[in-house]
């Protein structure tokens, strides 16, 4: 498996503190089955821009060599969709210098102001990746429909998928989600100790699609190659039956 979305580079953001723990981290990825790993440290105008990144990037892969660890460190940002952010551009690392760019919304931003910058990074060629949309409570599942069918792909986080809303089920279930990874931080609460959750993701999407959103897509991605999509149904054209049988399995009436 390939995570796109990892604090697990040292000293650059609110993730690993020191060599140590990203090589703990590290270790832990490559026990649960990850042999590639996206170093996505915050990039934030003015209190993350990559200081020290390349030089603890390097560091950390040269530690990985000496220890024989077989997992494949690449490079990215996790990018606070910010007006600021299209003046420091050149300062950001795409995953793997593709045109792929993970993206974060900071809380409270509206749905039309999201929408409008993320165009304009598409208008700049970028493909952006929307991070860990299970936490942005106040949009629709309309709303991330119609920003999956703009272009963005949508990522879910692993650790939050027994605990997802109807809307983030129903776009798992509709196959728009085209990414899950862990945004694994520490050695402690957001650590690699995510096995159970991956068996979780399998049994709840079938392993076809299981394989598509943790190594297919992010394989692809790291390649610069166009994402394979989910085959999502369409209720207007499929049997409607399909949406309506799981829309009352998550709202049974009473007596059902």
């Amino acid at each position: 498996m390939k995570d796109i979305h990892s604090h697990v580079l040292f000293g650059i953001d609110d993730g690993a503190k020191t060599i140590e723990d990203s090589v703990e981290l590290i270790k832990m990825a490559k026990s649960i089955g990850y042999d590639g790993i996206v170093c996505s440290s915050h990039f934030y105008p003015e209190k993350y821009e990559n200081k020290n990144y390349d030089h603890n990037f390097e560091i950390l892969k040269n530690r990985l060599a000496e220890e024989g660890i077989e997992v494949t460190l690449y490079k990215g940002n996790e990018v606070s969709l910010h007006a600021d952010i299209f003046n420091k551009i050149k300062k950001i690392n795409t995953i793997n210098n593709s045109k792929y760019i993970l993206i974060e919304l900071n809380y409270g931003i509206i749905y039309q102001t999201c929408a409008k910058f993320l165009a304009k990074l598409q208008d700049l060629g970028y493909k952006p990746i929307l991070a860990h949309i299970e936490r942005y409570y106040e949009f629709t599942g309309k709303q991330f429909i119609e920003l999956y069918n703009s272009g963005i792909i949508l990522q879910v986080n692993i650790r939050q998928i027994n605990h997802l809303s109807q809307d983030i089920k129903y776009l798992f279930k509709q196959r728009y989600i085209g990414l899950v990874a862990t945004d694994s931080h520490n050695l402690t609460r957001r650590s690699y100790d995510v096995g159970e959750y991956l068996d979780y993701l399998k049994k709840f999407v079938g392993e076809e699609y299981f394989n598509l959103l943790t190594e297919e897509n992010p394989s692809k991605i790291l390649n610069n190659q166009e994402i394979k999509k989910g085959e999502v149904h369409n209720e207007k054209t499929n049997n409607r039956n399909i949406f309506t049988a799981f829309w009352n399995k998550l709202f049974p009436r009473n007596g059902a």
